[in-house]
């Protein structure tokens, strides 16, 4: 009889490299599937399908997973998204004098970058006050894109109790950050 996937990913979370194997080969087929019809590059859906497992190895026992399937299929479909838009985000157009730069060639960017990450760090503390499962439901809402449906139907929730996590979650961050934001806001005007 085969392991249930939340035995085997407790016994991931113990270290067990035999419970890992399993639940890679229990799933890479059908996570590179799903990577290839949004992304029809073997070897990017491979590398996709690769760093997948590679976190849920390194990150085991920070991450809580309550339905592995659906936190796999939302991996792969963030990841997706992200190598797309990494390929169009194109290189740096090179010009021979200063005459044919643009202001936005010229511009340098790493104070602002500088302060998107604290931002970015900022935030995942603010998250990180959240009890879990409002944390849970956030992410999915607004990291994965998932719809309020979908959430609830994944969690075995109600869609109204969905509205009233992210209402909290919301609320949270906004007080949470208010300041931040300003000041953000300011030194990107100037």
């Amino acid at each position: 009889m085969a392991a249930t996937d939340v035995a085997l990913w407790e016994a991931v979370q113990q270290g067990d490299t035999a419970a890992f194997a399993a639940l890679y080969e229990r799933y890479w087929r059908r996570l590179f599937t799903a990577a290839y019809a949004r992304l029809p590059d073997q070897t990017e859906c491979e590398d996709i399908v690769h760093d997948i497992f590679l976190t849920l190895w390194t990150e085991r026992n920070r991450l809580a997973i309550s339905n592995l399937p659906a936190y796999l299929a939302a991996a792969v479909r963030y990841q997706a998204v992200r190598s797309k838009q990494q390929a169009t985000a194109g290189a740096l157009p090179y010009g021979e004098s200063l005459e044919t730069l643009s202001k936005e060639a010229a511009f340098n960017t790493g104070e602002t970058r500088l302060l998107g990450l604290d931002l970015e760090g900022r935030l995942a503390a603010a998250l990180g006050q959240l009890p879990q499962r409002c944390r849970e439901i956030f992410l999915l809402s607004r990291v994965q894109h998932f719809s309020n449906d979908e959430i609830a139907a994944q969690l075995h929730i109600s869609r109204r109790s969905v509205e009233n996590q992210l209402t909290t979650a919301l609320r949270h961050l906004r007080l949470t950050l208010k300041g931040l934001l300003i000041i953000w806001l300011l030194s990107t005007m100037s």
